[in-house]
């Protein structure tokens, strides 16, 4: 499997916000190892609460940002963030309780977020905060 590299088109240029999602390609990347080697459920453990841990701290990153700029589609956003932490939530407990290892599902969770939130959402607020301050 093909590692995740970050390139210019996905910057923000927010360095807080870029700076968090590296580390979340970084945690996605760490995850295609662990399929690639069959690691057991109990060895993600570390691994998710680091991804719950991220995901709290980016998105109050996030909100503030949101706050700051007024941002009219706060809600939606926060609210597809919300969805993220209880999934991962989800994911964490799963991996307690399974035997069926859950590391590829992670993965794909991961890189469909990746692809549809941060490469589509992210980018819209993005977008927002550059008209807001071209005015």
């Amino acid at each position: 499997m093909q590692l995740l590299q970050w390139c210019k088109e996905l910057e923000l240029g927010l360095d807080n916000v870029d700076t968090q999602h590296k580390q979340l390609i970084g945690m996605i990347n760490e995850l295609t190892i662990t399929v690639e080697y069959s690691q057991p459920n109990s060895a993600l453990l570390q691994l998710v609460d680091r991804l719950h841990e991220y995901a709290r701290n980016h998105f109050k990153v996030e909100s503030d940002i949101f706050a700051r700029y007024e941002y009219p589609e706060r809600v939606d956003h926060e609210a597809e963030h919300a969805t993220f932490i209880d999934k991962v939530k989800y994911i964490r407990r799963q991996c307690e309780l399974l035997d069926t290892p859950m590391s590829a599902k992670i993965r794909e969770f991961l890189l469909h977020w990746f692809c549809n939130h941060i490469r589509t959402k992210d980018m819209e607020y993005k977008r927002f905060i550059d008209n807001s301050t071209n005015l």
